[in-house]
């Protein structure tokens, strides 16, 4: 504990008389200690928290909440993808879709940010289902359209905005070709 004759930011006291002792000013609090806050506990095995020591009451998490089966249909958002008309090259031109090698492993190696949207979506939930993933590859490989089907909660939930977001990001090779890839994701 201070005894403070005067702080430097205090308004100035009134004028005391002389040989009055001086005037003592205690902060609100006077010493009492602050309420701690409660801390939620969470299950063993979640990132980053060790599980409740022994002899610690365990807290346990709500049941997620029961979705409609309106907010479980599912239903298609996003761009159409078709193939654009093709021309056809007289002198040769090297133009072909994506094979399916160049498929897998450009899907297996980027599409990661795709997985985590829809992981975020649903988390909290009891969601199920498969998601579907269309999207239209120009010939420079770059991902130039897409479309989704999932349930209803998820688009609620800012599926569509971060999905395309994501691939935007993937690149596959430049074959000249356009390709239509289906990516399908299984939430459950």
């Amino acid at each position: 504990m201070y005894l403070v004759l005067r702080w430097p930011w205090a308004r100035p006291v009134a004028s005391q008389p002389p040989g009055a002792p001086p005037v003592v000013v205690v902060a609100g609090d006077a010493g009492v200690p602050r309420p701690k806050k409660k801390r939620r506990s969470r299950p063993p095995g979640v990132a980053g928290q060790p599980a409740a020591a022994p002899g610690e009451a365990e807290v346990e998490e709500p049941a997620p909440p029961p979705l409609t089966a309106a907010e479980r249909a599912l239903e298609w958002r996003g761009d159409d993808v078709a193939l654009p008309p093709q021309t056809i090259d007289m002198a040769g031109g090297q133009a072909r879709p994506l094979d399916d090698g160049e498929i897998n492993q450009a899907i297996n190696s980027q599409a990661g940010g795709v997985r985590d949207c829809v992981v975020a979506g649903a988390t909290g939930t009891d969601l199920s289902a498969t998601i579907v993933v269309k999207l239209l590859v120009d010939g420079r490989g770059r991902v130039t359209r897409s479309r989704i089907q999932a349930p209803r909660y998820l688009f609620e939930h800012g599926l569509l905005g971060c999905t395309q977001r994501a691939l935007g990001r993937i690149h596959f090779p430049a074959t000249g070709g356009a390709t239509i890839v289906t990516l399908p994701i299984n939430l459950g």
